[in-house]
């Protein structure tokens, strides 16, 4: 099955947007003194994409695990670029 970039774009919005939260969390957190480890921040934005179910063609993107890699990896993304620029 191709994959055009209309049927992408969407769904990538939709992962800025959840980078954009999780970006907002973690600074807020730093801000009042918190730390947060970057499981932390995962299940803070695996709870924000908890009804989100993305479909192309009416097939379903992401499993449980695979949102959770997702969640996971906008963590690491988010600690990693607040650390460079630090």
């Amino acid at each position: 099955m191709a994959l055009s970039t209309s049927d992408l774009f969407p769904h990538i919005i939709k992962l800025g947007n959840f980078f954009k939260t999780g970006a907002d969390y973690y600074s807020a957190l730093k801000e009042s003194g918190a730390t947060s480890s970057p499981d932390v921040l995962a299940a803070y934005i695996d709870m924000q994409m908890i009804s989100w179910n993305p479909k192309i063609s009416g097939k379903a993107l992401l499993d449980d695990p695979t949102k959770k890699a997702a969640a996971r990896m906008l963590a690491g993304l988010i600690i990693n670029m607040t650390a460079i620029g630090s």
